[in-house]
């Protein structure tokens, strides 16, 4: 009997959540086998990252282990990194793995398959900004959103033992990302005197947001950005738009126009690109933008077996657009593809990817929820904000859960969460 391997590299919101799919429904069948590789052994939602930056979630309590998930879904995790694929021989390589004072702990390992699927999601752009990468904190996974958090609870520790000193944070990009994390930490901010900070205000900090854009979040609506620029205003932002960063150094932000915006803690969310491995991919279509050229049924130009779906898939859509780096179309991607291999398995004919825009919604921390909603809800797309934005906000990390584990075990997941969340510290300050 011939066993069918089908490996996903990258455990994100679109890599995660195909394993899952198709480990409940073929990982029980023999004659196949289903891998997902990750070079993490624990899963959170890239959208909560900057929670997990500024201590709102803890990712031992809310992350969710690849070892423990594989066994309960029907698939197989190996903890790796890729470092090259082979599509003519249908082999990848993995990346050695070291321990902490240097030793090495495995050799380069070559993992074989029948089908590859690459899901490795996108790192941030810096787009050859001087001192970037050295000065910055690129907030696109979590070994990065911890740092921030250290970086955080230290300033907030010298906070608390001079009442004369203040801490500056500048983020550069004013995305979804910018601006979620500039929110959340007025939050902390306000909530870190019930934990001994007493002298800790929000006079002792100042957030700086820049975007070279004229306005905040430029990929929404005019309506969508003008009230969240309203809410930022009011809590307390300092924003800078319509200004270009030149450089970076240890100071703070050099603009275009010669001034410096100071900042202790850098953090760089403007701008993605495919993950940089895809460089050494030598043998499939890599864009300029490190991502993987794909058709309509998300399979890499060239190729019979190789997928890509997520921010490191480029799909070009019959409008000439292409799909965008978003959650949502991560989501869709791998919904459809998990139909098509089922159909790919049983001899039916497969559909091609149709994306469909549903919105945006915007998380403000606890002071709001901004965005527009599309798609089949009415016919164009309306405003919303305040609890409804963010109870529709908190159902797209519902509706990722659902993927995870199914709707009704997802609910009961999410019902344990909030319990456990009764007799645990509201902020993670260690």
């Amino acid at each position: 009997m011939t066993v069918k391997k089908i490996v996903i590299v990258g455990g994100g919101a679109g890599g995660l959540a195909l394993a899952s799919k198709l480990g409940r429904r073929l990982g029980h069948k023999a004659d196949f086998d289903i891998c997902l590789v990750d070079k993490s052994p624990i899963h959170i939602w890239k959208p909560k990252l900057h929670e997990v930056a500024v201590g709102a979630i803890d990712k031992s309590i809310d992350g969710l282990l690849y070892r423990d998930h594989s066994l309960k879904n029907g698939y197989r995790f190996i903890r790796g990194e890729i470092e090259n694929c082979d599509h003519s021989n249908n082999t990848f390589q993995l990346a050695p793995v070291y321990a902490a004072d240097g030793e090495l702990l495995l050799a380069t390992r070559t993992i074989e398959y029948d089908f590859l699927v690459l899901a490795l999601g996108s790192v941030s752009n810096t787009f050859g900004t001087k001192g970037a990468d050295e000065h910055c904190i690129l907030l696109d996974n979590l070994n990065s959103a911890e740092l921030f958090h250290q970086k955080l609870l230290d300033a907030l520790l010298q906070l608390s033992e001079s009442a004369d000193k203040k801490v500056s944070i500048g983020i550069v990009g004013a995305g979804a990302t910018g601006v979620e994390l500039a929110a959340e930490l007025f939050h902390v901010i306000e909530s870190v005197k019930e934990f001994g900070y007493v002298n800790v205000t929000q006079h002792h900090l100042d957030v700086h947001l820049l975007e070279a854009s004229p306005k905040i979040l430029p990929q929404l609506p005019e309506k969508v950005s003008a009230r969240a620029q309203s809410l930022l205003d009011r809590i307390g932002i300092k924003l800078h738009i319509g200004v270009q960063v030149k450089e970076i150094s240890k100071e703070g932000f050099i603009t275009h126009d010669g001034n410096t915006v100071p900042a202790d803690i850098k953090v760089w969310a403007a701008g993605v690109k495919g993950p940089d491995v895809f460089s050494q991919f030598t043998t499939l279509p890599v864009t300029k933008r490190n991502q993987i050229e794909v058709d309509s049924f998300m399979k890499a130009i060239g190729t019979e077996n190789v997928f890509a779906i997520g921010d490191c898939a480029e799909l070009k859509l019959a409008d000439g657009s292409f799909v965008p780096p978003r959650a949502q179309a991560a989501d869709q991607m791998a919904q459809q593809l998990y139909k098509n291999l089922i159909k790919r398995f049983t001899g039916r004919k497969q559909k091609p990817f149709e994306y469909r825009d549903y919105g945006s919604l915007v998380s403000l921390s606890r002071f709001s929820a901004v965005g527009n909603l599309m798609g089949s809800l009415r016919s164009g797309q309306f405003f919303v904000e305040g609890h409804l934005a963010r109870v529709m906000y908190m159902s797209l990390y519902q509706r990722h859960l659902s993927s995870l584990f199914g709707w009704f075990s997802a609910i009961i997941y999410r019902m344990a969460k909030k319990m456990l969340r009764w007799h645990r510290p509201k902020l993670k300050l260690h």
